[in-house]
């Protein structure tokens, strides 16, 4: 039983004599704590945990986080799990199914010997953090955050184990992969460059035996259920995200060697991009014990972080495209107890699941199960079924617990080791004190015999796997003569690449990276103040490459965008003309290219076309639209008219959605509007004029100079904490919109909470 008091005291943690005073908690009893612990909270909500054991500073983690985010981390679990009905009613039931039909099945003692030694330790002293909080509001309903009040409803304990069946669906190229089948069906798979250039280049083939006329989106229905909208969630437009390549999978992040930087020490800057929300998509926690001292930001219901440094080392990452899961069709028996395969039929184990449903009686319902992984869409009057075969379903590493053995390396031979464990693609980048730095890739691969991953195949063909890729064939650098790494997506793969270890041929555009690499790239040293500003930078190398097409144009709208100077800044007037324009003509180049004439199923798999493909179309690099100038003069003057003079931030405002605020529950942040795009550095996405709001970007960013980490500075969008009633819901909110940051471990403590172990 945990015993609570509070009482007034002089701020601790180091700081001096006449600070004024704060708030201190005390909490005695809790169980599966080692030893003293103490949390203290900064003025921006950061919380500081000092603890007498690794072990224990985990366990402070998991308590801080759940402060802050219970609600937050208790639906990301129920979600995972399949648990949603239970609270939420019947509407959540295919949610559930959804969930239940993708879960990882392997048994759970022998994945935790997959890891580091050391995680499994650490991940249960997480979980009991995190279910001490837990204990602690079911002691005090007031403590209780409101989106629980206002659906009558608790929190769930957590367990260990939760962590290794809590795995991602994986990267959505299996869409892709049925866009190509709907394209092929049709007779026009060269279409699919329009969408999606391969690189390294690579000549796309049916594979034989796959029938692509019974193949359809809809068939994927059940995989948009595993990170859609929830019924109760305004989010934003799920759509618009799906179809701007811009935000597919987005960050930056580079390091600088000593030789090239102002301070004569090794710089890291990171500023990862997920879609924008409240609560925000990451908390940062700074954690201390002996052997450790750490501080960083990553998702509130997983041990660890992402980015960030400690007392030896500073580390980030950036998606790194990887293709770790295929689509596979299978032809099923008469009665859908077997499924052929290249050696012969091959059962089928159908499981029944059991939901619980609030208000209702449980639903049951039926997971077909084969050896290549789950049936996520069957037809047994058709024989045809449909799997999602992924290396996050298979015995391994869990992504959930992949950023504990970044947190205790010391140097680039440990960071390495920790990393090959990693299982979701990521650009890993580092630097350390005695000034070395390094970026490595990594995240589970698998090698595909007979097919290239791009298309669906047959089962019944001679399409299979043989294993991972390993982690030392991955692509990677350390103390490169240049003097600095940068990553932003784009696709590293040398001229010559080997091309069994080509992971993936999709990428995000690499605009982003462009801009990074003309900054770094040029004579001179590089400061942290240089790096906060290009983490900021609204240079669209896009409006550069058009400017011959803008002189070709005629009117005050080609006379304001020639006179702008490309930057894609909130007050500029020019920049809201360009982004009108940009997204007119585009649209115009897309029909042009895809006319009436071909299928409607063959414009509906192309909903967007790759920027660069449309910039080519747009410049005359690409020919094929004769009319490119009279299409691009007709989108100005719609969107001189449509702009009327008003500035960029007018058109991208942030607006954060919580998707109970229609409860009253909670609140949205209206804040303001806000420079860069897609496709500048300062990367805020735009879905385009028919949702005018910031859709995402980098919630998170830090840059650390290695001569004084404890001096870092960095940001996170809205705020650290996911509860409306306190100060932390969106205080960061004016600093994010005004490229400021903020101390990650040098603020003042304002309150305490010091735990003591039963």
């Amino acid at each position: 039983m945990q015993r609570r008091t509070v009482l007034a005291a002089a701020a601790a943690l180091g700081a001096g004599a006449g600070a004024r005073a704060q708030r201190v908690e005390r909490v005695e009893g809790v169980e599966r704590l080692g030893g003293p612990l103490s949390i203290g909270w900064d003025r921006w909500g950061i919380p500081h945990v000092e603890a007498g054991s690794v072990a224990d500073a985990f366990f402070g983690q998991g308590y801080a986080v759940a402060t802050l985010r219970l609600w937050q981390m208790d639906l990301a679990r129920r979600r995972t799990l399949g648990r949603l009905a239970g609270v939420f009613g019947p509407a959540f039931v295919p949610f559930d199914v959804a969930a239940r039909t993708v879960r990882f099945r392997g048994e759970v003692a022998a994945e935790w010997g997959h890891h580091d030694p050391r995680v499994q330790a650490l991940a249960e002293a997480w979980v009991a953090g995190v279910n001490a909080r837990i204990g602690a509001v079911e002691a005090d309903a007031s403590l209780l955050p409101p989106e629980f009040v206002a659906l009558d409803m608790r929190p769930e304990r957590w367990a260990a184990e939760d962590l290794i069946r809590m795995r991602d669906s994986g990267p959505p190229n299996v869409r892709a992969e049925m866009r190509r089948a709907v394209l092929a069906a049709h007779g026009q798979l060269g279409l699919d460059a329009l969408a999606m250039p391969l690189a390294p280049r690579h000549a796309l083939r049916v594979p034989e035996g796959l029938d692509c006329a019974r193949l359809h989106p809809s068939q994927l229905a059940l995989l948009g259920r595993l990170s859609g909208p929830l019924p109760f969630a305004r989010a934003v437009r799920q759509g618009a995200l799906e179809d701007d390549l811009d935000a597919m999978q987005g960050s930056n992040g580079w390091v600088v060697a000593p030789g090239r930087s102002a301070t004569g020490h090794a710089l890291l800057a990171n500023d990862p991009h997920l879609a924008v929300s409240v609560p925000g998509p990451r908390v940062i926690v700074h954690m201390r014990a002996p052997g450790l001292d750490a501080v960083g930001a990553g998702p509130a219901w997983r041990p660890g972080f992402q980015f960030g440094h400690t007392d030896r080392i500073a580390f980030g990452r950036t998606d790194f495209q990887v293709d770790q899961e295929d689509l596979f069709v299978l032809e099923l028996n008469a009665d859908g107890s077997a499924w052929r395969g290249p050696d012969g039929w091959r059962p089928i184990e159908r499981v029944q699941e059991r939901v619980a449903v609030r208000g209702a009686e449980d639903a049951v319902a039926e997971v077909a199960l084969s050896a290549l992984g789950p049936l996520v869409f069957e037809d047994r009057a058709a024989r045809h079924a449909l799997v999602v075969r992924s290396v996050q379903r298979e015995s391994g590493p869990s992504v959930a617990l992949e950023y504990v053995p970044l947190m205790l390396a010391r140097n680039w031979g440990e960071y390495r080791a920790a990393i090959r464990t990693a299982v979701w693609g990521s650009n890993y980048l580092y630097a350390d004190v005695e000034g070395n730095i390094g970026w490595q890739t990594g995240g589970r691969v698998p090698r595909r015999v007979g097919y290239d991953g791009l298309m669906p195949v047959p089962a019944a063909g001679p399409y299979r796997w043989d294993g991972v890729l390993d982690p030392d064939e991955m692509v990677g650098v350390y103390n490169p003569p240049e003097g600095w790494i940068a990553t932003a997506n784009q696709m590293p793969f040398p001229p010559g690449w080997p091309e069994a270890q080509v992971t993936s041929r999709e990428w995000t555009p690499d605009d982003r990276y462009r801009r990074i690499a003309e900054v770094l790239g040029a004579n001179g040293r590089v400061s942290v103040a240089d790096c906060q500003a290009l983490q900021c930078d609204t240079a669209n190398l896009r409006a550069r490459a058009l400017r011959p097409v803008m002189a070709g144009l005629s009117g005050e709208g080609a006379a304001a965008l020639l006179a702008w100077d490309g930057r894609v800044e909130a007050e500029s007037t020019a920049a809201a003309l360009f982004e009108l324009w940009w997204a007119g003509f585009g649209a115009a180049l897309r029909r042009a290219i895809l006319p009436e004439t071909l299928p409607a199923a063959v414009r509906e798999a192309l909903p967007v076309l790759h920027p660069h493909v449309l910039l080519a179309l747009a410049t005359g690099e690409d020919a094929r639209v004769p009319e490119r100038m009279a299409l691009g003069q007709a989108a100005l003057e719609a969107a001189w008219a449509q702009a009327a003079g008003r500035r960029w931030g007018e058109l991208h405002q942030l607006e954060l959605r919580h998707g109970l605020a229609a409860l009253g529950a909670v609140a949205n942040v209206h804040a303001g509007g806000s420079g860069g795009d897609g496709a500048t550095v300062k990367a805020r996405w735009w879905a385009g004029p028919q949702a005018t709001q910031v859709s995402g970007g980098a919630s998170f960013a830090a840059v650390i100079d290695l001569g004084d980490p404890g001096a870092a500075r960095g940001i996170n969008l809205p705020g650290q904490s996911g509860d409306p009633r306190s100060p932390h819901y969106s205080d960061l909110v004016p600093l994010w919109l005004a490229d400021e940051r903020v101390e990650l471990t040098a603020a003042e403590i304002v309150s305490t909470l010091r735990l003591a172990p039963r």
